[in-house]
C-alpha cells in the first residue's frame, strides 16, 4: 500500500515484475490509502485518506476531490439512507426540498430559554409558548395563524385554550411571554418593574372603542379606565287634584266680627252637635292684637310630589358573562 503507483506495470522479468505488479494491486486493495493524496491521479480515481478518515474520488477535470463519505461511520459511510435517514447538524440543500405521501415534517423544538441564535427564515416550535415561531432577522416571533399577539377575545366558557391568557390584571414573566411584552409592553401595568408585566383587567368591565381623535370620547388615553355616568337630564312631574273646597265667612254678632261657615253634607259634614245636613256656624273671634286669624292666603294645601330613587349600584345595559383572553 504505497499510494504511489501509476498504475502502469514496466517490462520487467522475475522478481522485480512482481515486486511492481503487488505494489499496484496492493493500492488497488487498499483503496489507494493513505495520509497524503497519491501522487498520481485520473479522473474518479478513489483514495481512502486516512488523516481525515474520509472516502474520497477524483472529480471528472481531475483537479481535485470530492468527499464520498465518512470512514469511520458503520452506516453507509455517514450517507443517507434512502428509507428512513438520519441527519445530524446542519443539512444545506442549494434547491427545493419536495416531499409526497401523507406523513409529515417534524422541525426543531425547544423552549424560549433554549432558542438558537437565529438565521432569517429559521423556524421552529417553542414549547414554552406552544407556537410555531419563525426569525425574522431581528427577532423570534410567532408564525401567522390568524391572530396577532396581544389580541383579545371573549370566550363562551371558563377554560382558558392554550396560547392565551385570560385578562385579568395578572403579572407574568417578561421572559416566558417575551412576544407578548414586546407587543404591550408596560401598557397595563409594570410588575414588578423588572422581570414581570401586567395583563389587562377586564373583569366585570365593558369595553369601548380608543376615540383616537374621533371626537366621541375626547380625552381619553389609550387604556384608560373610565367610571360609570348618566348623561345630563331632566325629571317632570304632575299632580292631579281631585277637588278641595273654599270657604267664605261673613260678619255675625254686634260687637265682634265673627264669621260663619256653612258645611253640609254635600261638602264636608261638621262633627258635634246640630242637625246632619244643616248648615253649622263656626264663629272664628277677630282680635285687634292677632289681625290675621281668619285668613288662609298663608296656609299650606297638605300636597307634596316627590320623584324616588330607582336603580342599582351601576349603569349598564343588558348584557351577558363572558371571559376576556388576550394572545400571547
Amino acid at each position: 500500500m504505497s499510494n504511489t503507483h501509476d498504475y502502469d506495470i514496466g517490462n520487467a522479468v522475475g522478481a522485480t515484475f512482481r515486486a511492481d505488479l503487488n505494489t499496484c494491486l496492493g493500492d488497488i486493495q487498499s483503496l489507494n490509502s493513505g495520509s497524503s493524496a497519491p501522487s498520481t491521479t485520473v479522473a474518479y480515481k478513489i483514495w481512502a485518506d486516512t488523516a481525515n478518515n474520509l472516502l474520497k474520488i477524483r472529480n471528472s477535470a481531475n483537479n481535485g476531490w470530492l468527499t464520498l463519505g465518512d470512514l469511520t461511520d458503520a452506516s453507509n459511510l455517514g450517507l443517507a439512507t434512502k428509507a428512513s435517514p438520519t441527519f445530524s447538524g446542519t443539512v444545506t440543500s442549494g434547491g427545493d426540498i419536495v416531499m409526497s405521501g401523507t406523513g409529515s415534517l417534524q422541525i426543531p423544538t425547544g423552549t424560549t430559554a433554549q432558542r438558537p441564535t437565529g438565521a432569517t427564515g429559521d423556524i421552529r416550535f417553542n414549547t414554552t409558548t406552544t407556537a410555531f415561531e419563525g426569525y425574522n432577522g431581528g427577532s423570534w416571533g410567532e408564525l401567522a395563524n390568524g391572530v396577532p399577539v396581544g389580541s383579545v377575545f371573549n370566550l363562551a366558557t371558563t377554560t382558558v385554550p392554550t396560547g392565551f391568557l385570560e385578562c385579568n390584571g395578572a403579572a407574568v414573566s417578561r421572559s416566558t411571554y417575551a412576544t407578548l411584552f414586546a407587543t404591550i409592553s408596560t401598557t397595563w401595568g409594570a410588575g414588578d418593574g423588572s422581570s414581570t408585566f401586567n395583563l389587562p383587567d377586564l373583569r366585570g368591565q365593558f369595553v369601548r372603542g380608543w376615540d383616537n381623535s374621533a371626537g366621541v370620547d375626547s380625552g381619553r388615553s389609550f387604556a384608560s379606565s373610565q367610571s360609570d355616568q348618566n348623561k345630563s337630564h331632566n325629571h317632570t312631574a304632575s299632580v292631579t287634584d281631585s277637588g278641595h273646597f273654599h270657604h267664605s265667612f261673613r260678619s255675625g254678632n254686634a260687637g265682634q266680627l265673627q264669621h260663619a261657615s256653612n258645611l253640609t253634607s254635600s261638602n264636608f259634614p261638621a262633627s258635634g252637635t246640630g242637625a246632619g245636613n244643616l248648615n253649622e256656624a263656626y264663629n272664628i273671634t277677630k282680635k285687634d292684637d292677632e289681625p290675621d286669624v281668619g285668613r288662609t292666603s298663608t296656609d299650606t294645601t297638605g300636597i307634596s310630589v316627590s320623584n324616588a330613587n330607582d336603580g342599582g349600584t351601576e349603569v349598564r345595559v343588558k348584557n351577558y358573562a363572558l371571559m376576556y383572553v388576550i394572545k400571547f
